[in-house]
């Protein structure tokens, strides 16, 4: 019997020691996932600030880029308006110049059949 107590007190030492060890390893644990958590929380905000710069970034050259596509698209409006407006007058002279050949060439007919 006394070597069972024995054995019993043995186990239970044994036992005692590892729960010791598993509350230390626990501890341990439970520090290290609050450390990671700061950190974690630490690398989050570290994250939002270099979004934000790089987002800022972002917005100024795409502002940048659009000035210039608009200052293009003025260029090649006034572009497009000035060779419009040169075939425009253009067809326009043409127009006026064949008129004057046919009311020139009328009045020559007129000229020609009442002159006689």
């Amino acid at each position: 019997m006394e070597k069972r107590v024995l054995t019993l007190e043995l186990v239970v030492e044994q036992n005692t020691k590892m729960v010791e060890r598993l509350d230390r390893s626990m501890a341990q644990l439970t520090q290290a996932v609050a450390d990671l958590r700061v950190e974690m929380g630490k690398g989050f905000s570290d994250l939002r600030q270099e979004m934000a710069h790089g987002q800022t970034e972002l917005r100024k050259e795409m502002a940048a880029d659009h000035e210039k596509l608009r200052n293009k698209i003025e260029t090649v409006q006034t572009e497009m308006q000035k060779y419009v407006d040169k075939k425009f007058f253009w067809l326009l002279s043409a127009y006026l110049t064949t008129l004057l050949a046919v009311l020139s060439l009328l009045a020559k007919l007129f000229i020609d059949v009442y002159a006689k």
